[in-house]
């Protein structure tokens, strides 16, 4: 005869186990429906200019900017399997794949290192956690790190519990990808590695050290070849503006840290960040009490990892240049929700796990609804309306900051030009700089000014009369467009 406490195991097993398998489905639902659609901010839309370069501009771009050419190449192979053109979902969908390859290897690898119940929870919460929806379409190169990243935390993992030569295969290459996808990914699996070392050093594992080594050294290897690029790149950026006080970071910019990782950084919904700062709090103290008592510190080398990455890149933000941001912490995401995992499974009480997934569905919800509400904005139809309306092919036209003209991604055929100086490294190839208003007296269609709402052409007054032609909001910025006309006798 079942018993009231083997029904409740086994209602929780089959549970477990339609979790199990439905969260990758959830995941591809879910954050798929943020992935096609044709709206790009401007992050996305450099990346998007750059799939149009050639494979030779592009690896220069990358070289003189703060990139490197890895995650280019793969969306401008992925962008050319899809045709190209303006159909810029393509380049949504590959950030989508590595977010559900993500998923896969918590819904497997994590379930054969840690078990069945932690696999479910890290799924879980990748879905719940906001941040992960604000980055699952973003045309960047995160979502390719966060697999790579927390591909090579199990890698690792997995060679401690049992080494074979096909384990350190996997966690070399993992890691050769994810140096090459962003340089605070390098930074962090720079540090993850340290304290792997450090852990086969402790535990006296002589032939895993040699092995370690050799694995390093071929990462080292691979790497050396942008090694001297990314040095120099962060050497530049480090001394960009270096003592302005203005620059440096604060404690306003650890609450832009915390806005970033528990809601948007763009669209911070204040309650979001207060609650998620508070599971935070719970979590962590939960899995800390379970390392203790399992006395497995593999999900605490992987924060610690992360930590060491985040404190890095706040002091260099404090006391040298503010160049650090939340985002780009990501990457480590894997290891601080296998760290949530692991903590959950602290919780005995029903009671108690509903109340930690009800305060994460809340603030999945609220920040998901404002994700869709920027994905389906419809910003870009009055836009694309005002072109079909009233834009010709004879037109030409220009803004006084790269984030005004990045909208010529949907019209590369149209002539934009900068207004002042256009950095070399700017991809936009249908953009040139504007200083000289001969550059314009060829033009025999109109003129148009785009800016940000509150702005206005006053530096083209001295030529040209100009009336607003359309205002709108689209993505996180209002624009408006002025129609310039020449002065008589001028």
């Amino acid at each position: 005869m079942m018993t009231k406490t083997d029904k409740g195991i086994r209602t929780g097993d089959r549970l477990s186990v339609l979790l199990w398998h439905g969260l990758p489905i959830a995941g591809l639902i879910i954050w798929g429906a943020l992935c096609v659609t044709n709206n790009l901010w401007y992050d996305e839309a450099y990346s998007a200019s750059m799939v149009s370069q050639s494979f030779r501009r592009l690896l220069y771009i990358t070289a003189v900017d703060d990139h490197s050419p890895f995650y280019y190449m793969l969306l401008k192979l992925f962008f050319m399997l899809f045709g190209g053109g303006t159909r810029f979902w393509s380049l949504k969908l590959m950030s989508l794949l590595f977010m559900e390859g993500y998923l896969l290897l918590g819904k497997y690898y994590v379930d054969r290192l840690f078990g069945r119940q932690t696999s479910v929870y890290f799924m879980l919460f990748s879905l719940l956690m906001p941040i992960m929806s604000v980055q699952a379409g973003n045309v960047r190169m995160y979502a390719a790190a966060l697999f790579f990243l927390t591909l090579t935390g199990l890698c690792a993992y997995d060679i401690w519990l049992e080494e074979t030569g096909r384990k350190w295969i996997g966690f070399c290459g993992a890691g050769i990808c994810t140096v090459y996808c962003h340089t605070f990914a390098m930074i962090q699996t720079f540090f993850l590695y340290l304290l792997f070392l450090a852990a086969l050093i402790l535990a006296g594992r002589r032939k895993q050290v040699k092995r370690f080594f050799l694995c390093g050294g071929i990462v080292a290897a691979a790497f050396s070849p942008w090694l001297a690029v990314t040095c120099r790149q962060m050497i530049l950026r480090m001394r960009y503006d270096s003592g302005s006080s203005s620059e440096m970071a604060n404690l306003y910019s650890l609450m832009d840290y915390c806005k970033e990782w528990f809601s948007a950084m763009e669209t911070p919904i204040g309650c979001v960040v207060v609650l998620g700062l508070g599971i935070c709090l719970v979590l962590c103290y939960l899995a800390v009490d379970w390392t203790r008592e399992s006395r497995n510190f593999a999900p605490a080398v992987g924060m610690a990892a992360l930590g060491l990455t985040f404190l890095a890149g706040g002091l260099i933000s404090a006391w040298v240049n503010n160049c650090f941001m939340g985002r780009y912490a990501f990457p480590g995401m894997g290891f601080f929700l296998l760290f949530y995992a692991v903590g959950m499974s602290r919780i005995r009480r029903r009671r108690g796990k509903a109340a930690v997934l009800a305060v994460m569905g809340i603030c999945f919800l609220l920040q998901y609804r404002s994700e869709l509400a920027l994905e389906y904005d419809r910003g870009l139809d009055t836009y694309e309306a005002f072109w079909e309306e009233q834009v010709t092919e004879q037109d030409v036209m220009i803004g006084p900051y790269t984030h005004t003209i990045f909208l010529n991604v949907y019209h590369p055929d149209l002539q934009y030009y900068l207004y002042g100086y256009k950095l070399y490294s700017l991809p936009f190839s249908n953009t040139e700089a504007y200083t000289d208003p001969a550059q314009l007296s060829g033009v025999e269609g109109n003129i148009w000014y785009v800016t940000f709402a509150g702005d206005e052409p006053d530096n083209m007054a001295e030529f040209y009369d100009y009336e607003e032609a359309v205002s709108f909001r689209y993505m996180y910025y209002d624009f408006v467009i002025f129609r310039l006309t020449r002065r008589e006798g001028i």
